[in-house]
């Protein structure tokens, strides 16, 4: 398998870096916490790594074993040549998780990786005990995508696009503006990892082309698949929580209130003040202590792992 360059991993994160082989890419994670603890698997949202969570990977290690997985096609992961749709995403997570043999998982998915938590816990039931879905969901509703998403989602217009933004390292850093409530008001060791590791995706051919092939396939989903998500969410009885920031401007709050008259009473909706999309970069302390306040109880019961979980994505 042909690796492509791979970025760096944060000092403090080193101790926790871990790869597993699966049937068809290399999965980069972080592990961190006893394995006697039960699971949390931390999934990142499109354009990202597992490196969003840094913030809380070592304080939540404390009462979870923390897994954060580089999506495939993302980070340090490799990633197959074809499209990179939803479904594609679930069943290489449903494989991840049958080959760590994780069990009874709280699962957290930011944007994207929300999108993919709720297709695993309608798929993989037995499995999720409860889940976070933070500033994303799948689409209930059919959406036209956003005009800020069509010229990337033209073929070759799409890939000029991002290539535009190779010409300076500051307007790399500043497309991450709208993502913010306030991009300059992080703190400057973040502006730093922030301003060197948008330069480093955008240099990063497999993480352009997983970005771009990810958000296409996203506004097919949104636009045809959403009367089947409605019908598959309405069934699912995962307990749920929905956080969203109060100046996110990249997801619809709308999406994240219909999600939550859709789940009838199963979850429970947090609205965050002075937050963007990124609550786990930008209020940290609060996702930690929003994740530490489930106190997991663990079933007496010893679920086992039921055949090949990727029939059921």
């Amino acid at each position: 398998m042909k690796r492509e360059p791979t970025m760096d991993i944060p000092v403090d994160l080193v101790p926790y870096a871990r790869r597993v082989a699966l049937r068809d890419v290399d999965i980069f994670y972080y592990a961190a916490g006893s394995t006697n603890l039960p699971p949390l698997l931390l999934l990142h949202g499109l354009g990202d790594e597992a490196d969003t969570w840094r913030a809380i990977i070592s304080p939540l290690s404390q009462m979870y074993r923390v897994i954060a997985p580089d999506l495939p096609g993302f980070g340090r992961s490799s990633g197959p040549k074809g499209g990179y749709s939803l479904t594609f995403f679930a069943r290489t997570m449903a494989e991840f998780i049958t080959t760590l043999q994780l069990q009874q998982i709280t699962l957290v998915g930011h944007s994207m990786g929300a999108m993919i938590a709720q297709r695993l816990s309608i798929g993989l039931p037995h499995l999720i005990q409860q889940q976070i879905l933070i500033s994303g969901c799948l689409p209930v509703k059919r959406r036209t995508p956003p005009r800020q998403w069509w010229p990337l989602l033209i073929p070759g217009l799409g890939e000029l696009v991002m290539n535009s933004m190779r010409r300076s390292q500051e307007l790399a850093f500043l497309s991450l503006q709208p993502f913010y409530y306030s991009l300059y008001d992080l703190p400057a060791r973040e502006r730093r990892f922030l301003r060197r590791r948008v330069w480093k995706r955008l240099h990063h051919p497999l993480q352009r082309r997983a970005t771009l092939s990810a958000l296409r396939w996203l506004a097919i989903d949104a636009f045809f698949r959403a009367e089947q998500y409605l019908d598959l969410v309405s069934e699912c009885q995962t307990p749920t929580v929905l956080i969203s920031g109060d100046h996110d401007v990249i997801v619809d709050g709308e999406l994240i209130e219909s999600m939550e008259v859709v789940l009838e009473g199963r979850a429970q909706y947090i609205y965050l003040s002075r937050c963007g999309h990124v609550p786990q970069q930008e209020q940290p302390d609060l996702i930690c202590e929003l994740i530490s306040g489930l106190s997991p109880a663990m079933s007496a019961v010893d679920l086992e792992l039921q055949g090949e979980p990727l029939d059921c994505i």
